[in-house]
């Protein structure tokens, strides 16, 4: 197994490597076999429809629909308080309990891994991502490894926010390449131009094989995707 350099103490990014994945997530009551299966069931669909006669952006569209799905099942099996959100069209799965979100979305070639720098995700995001991202800091419990506590270390907001809002928002970032599908997941510390590539914390998961190189596509954010093609072919 690949050995990973310890983290130095100043950096601004916490990286949790594969062969600690487990107990990372264990910290939520989850399992790197939940984040990987879901993985492996949107993929399991994408190659159900990555076949001509489908329009070419299905498959992707299909892969992130059915990755999500995938996550949601896979929490709620767990009997441990996990919801579907969807206010405003932001698609999680949640928990009121531990002040936790999750989102899929298609990150670039350094999705987990550690490499010459942090992944990005793969298209500007609009501003329902933003305000989740900037929402983020009210959860935000520093320690010396930047480590996370869902919650709150600023006052909260004078608008009510509904339960799968009122949390903090974790990626479950994807990224496939002809070989193998790699992920994370991770929080977001800064969306700068709506390009994210600022991270509090990464949760590197060990990859699953793949056959096949299309990414995940989620769904657009009130129609503000800043015109960018929303579906590509992955390459390593």
């Amino acid at each position: 197994m690949q050995q990973h350099p310890a983290q130095p103490p100043d950096s601004p990014t916490k990286i949790t490597p594969p062969e600690e994945a487990e107990a990372r997530l264990r910290q939520w009551g989850l399992s790197a076999e939940n984040i990987r299966e879901s993985v492996t069931f949107g993929d399991n669909a994408r190659k159900r429809v990555d076949q001509p006669w489908y329009p070419r952006t299905y498959a992707g569209v299909a892969m992130w629909a059915e990755t999500l799905a995938g996550l949601r099942r896979q929490l709620k099996k767990l009997q441990q308080g996990w919801q579907i959100g969807r206010t405003g069209n932001y698609e999680t799965v949640y928990s009121e309990e531990k002040r936790l979100a999750f989102a899929v979305v298609a990150g670039d070639k350094y999705t987990g891994t550690r490499g010459k720098r942090h992944p990005k995700l793969t298209r500007k995001r609009g501003p329902k991502t933003r305000e989740r991202v900037e929402r983020n800091a009210e959860f935000v419990q520093p320690t010396l490894w930047g480590t996370v506590e869902s919650v709150r270390s600023t006052s909260p907001q004078s608008a009510p926010l509904t339960p799968d809002e009122d949390c903090s928002t974790w990626f479950l970032v994807v990224y496939a390449d002809d070989d193998e599908i790699r992920m994370e997941v991770s929080l977001a510390r800064d969306i700068g131009d709506g390009l994210v590539d600022d991270w509090v914390e990464r949760i590197l998961i060990p990859p699953i094989p793949s056959s096949g190189a299309v990414a995940p596509i989620e769904s657009d954010e009130d129609d503000d995707d800043d015109g960018e093609s929303m579906v590509f072919r992955a390459t390593s």
